[in-house]
């Protein structure tokens, strides 16, 4: 062996070998700049590396089949074992070692040393991404449910990465369908990047080709077609997440980042059946329709008999229950099912939930909203406060501080969570609308800053626009809200979410003989009717009208109202008993600002 060692060093082999992979590595560096400049096709680099590898056992079996000799290039075999060697050879092999190593060096110290010579974003500093809707181009176009589902799955894959900034599905979702001007929906949105992508299911086969683009320069950074079956899907959809990710250059180890990308199941039926439900989940929010609620329970309801153990399924189930438990909720819908079935589905959801929680902060999160319905308030708060210590850069804890310390009535520290969570990392789940919702009520300029903020945004969400209206009215600016009135009612289908708002306006502008004629032309349910009442200025009738509510099975529900401050805790004997058994003392309630006064 020592031998044949010595033989290839005497022959030059390795010195051939080592300059052979420093030069290949050194064009392959040259092209890949050349290529990024010219922005060539991914082909071009492979082709290259698949030349390189060929090249090298060539290379090696040339230096091994033949010699430099004093009389020129000579076939090995044919020179005898005491002809001297050609000096030469081994120095231009060395000289052209040394100056492919002192090259690559200078490069490789230029990269990483030198400043951004142009001053454009670069990837791995600026990391604020939107996530486009995903083409559907299925031959039938009939897998719009996949594309949908799918690009939501992959953004809330990212916004779980700790520190990705991902633009909310309201806001890039708003670009579906329309011209792709890619610079231009990123100022929009304020991200540095976008993610766009196609879906196309043929038969059991399935192509999906993302790419990220920089906004900045209109660069195509990555750019991959994934092809398998069906059953690749899932495995797709967390690769494509997983590569975005790494693409971006996040700080979490490998190991890390595929568990927060993970799908959540295994099951390929149950996961695209889980898919259909979010499609049809996101159509009825665009729709403001509640009457898909069931429609989309029923879709998740078999996502989880396909597997039992997958929470996300059980936290959609419990979100949808939950709406149907809780009047206040703009899906609520009234139906002849008694509400103790309702809330054991909600139960049996969140319990789930918690069983199966892929980490530590959903689990908490699950637990918190099973305290819920139970008005454990003071546990909610000692769980949202382990969410906030465990995470302290995600919105979802902070927002459940700043809604549960308004329910209670400690308005400082409201508006303090509010705060921090308008400054969190946006993810789904939560809404910028919730946050005004509840900022406008104990800081009247905190939460007009954010509707200026929110209408940075050429596409608000209508659920952004119906609580802009209530702050801005709350914050007298009466003028700038009215122009707010037509664009709600025009983006959505929500007949009595309408009305109300027209009625705020016409109280705010003194005209209550218009606001009382509004409201005596619908036959609203109890939540929207208590809010016209209190609006209107008739607080007898709204009193009388939760009065029922104020019982063992049901007074979870009339807690719900406990986010007004215009709600008095006090006139409902069985909930002001469990509040201040909890040690909960409201302050008293004040009269909406914006009512009638006539």
């Amino acid at each position: 062996m020592r031998g044949f060692i010595e033989e290839l060093s005497h022959r030059n082999v390795i010195r051939v070998g080592v300059a052979y992979v420093i030069a290949g590595w050194l064009i392959a560096q040259i092209v890949d700049l050349a290529a990024d400049a010219f922005n060539a096709p991914d082909w071009i680099m492979q082709m290259l590396i698949v030349l390189l590898l060929v090249g090298l056992p060539i290379a090696l079996f040339l230096a091994w089949a033949y010699e430099m000799t004093p009389e020129g290039v000579k076939k090995a075999h044919e020179v005898p074992a005491d002809a001297p060697k050609d000096p030469r050879a081994g120095r231009v092999l060395n000289r052209m070692i040394m100056a492919t190593l002192i090259i690559a060096v200078a490069g490789l110290s230029w990269e990483r040393f030198s400043p951004n010579p142009t001053g454009a974003p670069q990837l791995v500093t600026d990391k604020p991404i939107a996530v486009l809707p995903f083409d559907d181009f299925s031959p039938g176009g009939d897998h719009a449910w996949f594309a949908a589902g799918l690009t939501e799955e992959i953004l809330h894959s990212l916004a779980r990465t700790a520190d990705l900034q991902v633009a909310s599905r309201t806001s890039s979702f708003a670009y579906r369908g329309a011209g792709k001007d890619i610079p231009a929906i990123a100022r929009a949105l304020d991200v540095a990047h976008i993610l766009e992508g196609s879906v196309r299911r043929a038969g059991d086969r399935l192509r999906v080709t993302a790419q990220l683009i920089r906004a900045s320069d209109d660069k195509h950074l990555w750019s991959e077609t994934f092809d398998g079956s069906i059953e690749d899907s899932i495995a797709i959809q967390e690769e494509v997440a997983f590569a975005i990710a790494n693409a971006l250059q996040t700080a979490m180890n490998p190991e890390e980042l595929a568990r927060m990308v993970a799908a959540g199941t295994r099951s390929v039926a149950a996961w695209e059946t889980y898919l259909r439900g979010i499609a049809l989940d996101i159509e009825m929010g665009r729709q403001m329709d509640a009457t898909m609620v069931f429609d989309v329970i029923t879709i998740f309801d078999r996502a989880v008999e396909l597997d039992p153990g997958f929470a996300d399924a059980h936290l959609m189930l419990a979100d949808m229950w939950e709406s149907q438990i809780n009047p206040t909720s703009i899906l609520y819908t009234p139906s002849d099912q008694p509400l103790a079935e309702r809330r054991a589905h909600y139960d049996a959801a969140i319990q789930a939930a918690i069983k199966y929680a892929r980490s530590e902060s959903t689990r908490l999160e699950a637990e918190m909203r099973a305290a819920d319905f139970d008005l454990r308030i003071m546990d909610q708060i000692a769980l949202a406060g382990k969410m906030v210590e465990l995470e302290p850069e995600r919105r979802q804890g902070w927002a459940w501080l700043q809604y549960l310390y308004m329910t209670i009535g400690e308005y400082d520290k409201s508006r303090e969570a509010g705060l921090k969570a308008w400054a969190s990392k946006p993810e789904p789940g939560t809404s910028q609308a919730a946050i005004v919702q509840t900022m406008y009520r104990v800081d009247l300029a905190a939460a007009v800053a954010m509707v200026d903020e929110i209408f940075k945004d050429p596409n608000p969400a209508p659920r952004e626009i119906y609580q802009s209206h209530r702050a801005l009215l709350a914050a007298g600016e009466t003028v700038r809200a009215a122009g707010l009135v037509d664009a709600y009612i025009r983006q959505t289908d929500d007949f009595e979410g309408g009305k109300i708002v027209q009625v705020r306006q016409a109280c705010a502008e003194g005209r209550d003989a218009d606001a009382h004629e509004l409201f005596a032309a619908i036959d609203a349910n109890s939540n929207t009717r208590w809010l016209f009442l209190k609006t209107l200025g008739r607080d007898d009738e709204a009193r009388e009208l939760l009065r029922p509510l104020d019982m063992p099975e049901t007074v979870f529900v009339l807690a719900g109202y406990t986010t007004y401050r215009s709600f008095e805790a006090r006139d409902y004997p069985l909930l002001w008993k469990t509040l201040t058994a909890q040690g909960i003392d409201r302050p008293p309630a004040r009269p909406m600002v914006y009512r009638c006064k006539g």
